[in-house]
């Protein structure tokens, strides 16, 4: 576990992380802001993320970003669900897949693997699946030493984005703890009170979910420095980054709320 324990210390070096995640294109394809990634990935990676999230696939088209000393962490995702496609077809029960293993993920340089555990949709059977796939990826990453980042959603056909209602993403948290994650992503749920909560009942240090575009940056960042006085260790960032006007500044803009805890009209001055 020497290995884990060296890259957390590394993701964590500042104390808390900000995470860009840019694996969208698994789960909803092309959507504006990722449609062209040599484009924005060099916009971002080198105004202050401490990682970025992605396929190893994506990977092969951005590793100059990853060559240097000061270059991000790498956290590779290895799986995906068609929850998220309604815009090209609604599932029927739906499905969870392993897209690739641990060891492809080692073999283009990741320093943290990402699961999800999506719960609440389609059959049983497919969730059962879910929590078997994640013991064995669970395994196989404390075999390689790289830390092992579960993402549990409770999702519904009606809300497929996730459910941030308090109970049940108190109770993805917990059990995605008892599988064994390092860091969980997790929805947050509206407040810092209810949050702390969270907080409370996981073993695993948290990074708040960005979610869906908010109506306005303000908004974001707000939601986002609540989330890490309530607990949370650092944050995961996508839409509300990506599909900036300038996503460069307000990558600065969050790394300041995040390691610098400047308060949101500081912040947003870097985006004038």
């Amino acid at each position: 576990m020497l290995g884990s324990e060296i890259r957390m210390a590394k993701l964590f070096e500042k104390g808390r992380a900000f995470v860009v995640a840019l694996d969208h294109g698994l789960v909803m394809g092309p959507l504006k802001g990722i449609e062209n990634p040599i484009e924005v990935v060099a916009k971002i990676a080198k105004n202050g993320p401490d990682a970025l999230q992605m396929t190893p696939a994506m990977v092969k088209l951005v590793k100059e970003n990853f060559f240097s000393r000061g270059s991000p962490m790498l956290i590779a995702r290895l799986d995906t669900a068609n929850v998220w496609r309604q815009k090209y077809k609604v599932y029927n029960e739906g499905y969870y897949a392993n897209i690739y293993t641990v060891k492809d993920a080692i073999n283009i340089g990741a320093d943290a693997v990402v699961t999800y555990l999506v719960v609440g949709y389609g059959s049983d059977t497919v969730e059962g699946y879910n929590l078997s796939a994640l013991a064995s990826l669970r395994k196989e990453a404390n075999d390689y030493g790289i830390p092992f980042i579960v993402e549990p959603l409770y999702v519904t056909k009606d809300n497929p984005d996730s459910v941030k209602e308090l109970d049940l993403v108190k109770y993805v948290s917990r059990l995605a703890s008892e599988i064994g994650a390092d860091i969980l992503k997790v929805d947050y749920t509206g407040n810092k009170e209810s949050f702390r909560q969270v907080v409370n009942v996981a073993f695993s240090p948290i990074l708040i979910r960005g979610g869906p575009k908010t109506n306005t940056t303000e908004e974001f960042l707000k939601m986002l420095r609540d989330a890490l006085e309530a607990g949370a260790k650092g944050v995961t960032v996508g839409r509300n980054l990506w599909q900036a006007d300038e996503p460069d500044k307000l990558a600065k803009a969050i790394s300041k709320v995040v390691h610098e805890n400047v308060d949101i009209g500081e912040a947003l001055k870097i985006l004038k």
